[in-house]
């Protein structure tokens, strides 16, 4: 069965001093379990400047919670475990999950079984979120929701 969880934040975090929000080390972290798990991931940002925030803080994790990872375009063909993309760089490795940071519906969501996706407090992105829920409803996937304290 095709299931997105979507991460509902509940409490508004600025950025750390590197920039990195709440929501992207949280995907970071599931990033790491994933990879602990064996799972390949693709990792698709909003843009390309969210794309090597990612990367940059998988890159200054403790050597216990390393990440083979690249950018989009990077790297072996086929990529490594973890792709980070963007949509005017796309992956074409297949993977097992998909973590969306996009505002908009991954058009390529179909593909993927799982699917974890987030809910930030921005009454705007919120609302994003919320047409993805819907979209992911209509292309019959699994829906969970799981609340998330800052």
């Amino acid at each position: 069965m095709k299931k997105v969880i979507f991460y509902l934040l509940e409490n508004p975090t600025p950025a750390n001093e590197a920039g990195v929000l709440f929501q992207e080390k949280l995907a970071c972290e599931k990033i790491v379990e994933a990879w602990q798990n064996k799972q390949r991931v693709l990792v698709a940002c909003q843009d390309q400047a969210q794309a090597e925030r990612i990367d940059e803080y998988l890159w200054q994790l403790d050597t216990n919670n390393f990440v083979p990872h690249n950018l989009a375009g990077e790297g072996l063909k086929g990529g490594s475990p973890v792709e980070i993309c963007w949509p005017q760089k796309r992956s074409s490795g297949a993977r097992h999950l998909l973590i969306n940071l996009q505002q908009q519906f991954p058009e390529f969501a179909g593909v993927y079984r799982d699917i974890i996706d987030f809910v930030p407090v921005d009454d705007q992105q919120k609302s994003l979120a919320r047409e993805r829920y819907k979209a992911y409803k209509e292309a019959g996937f699994n829906l969970k929701t799981i609340p998330i304290t800052c």
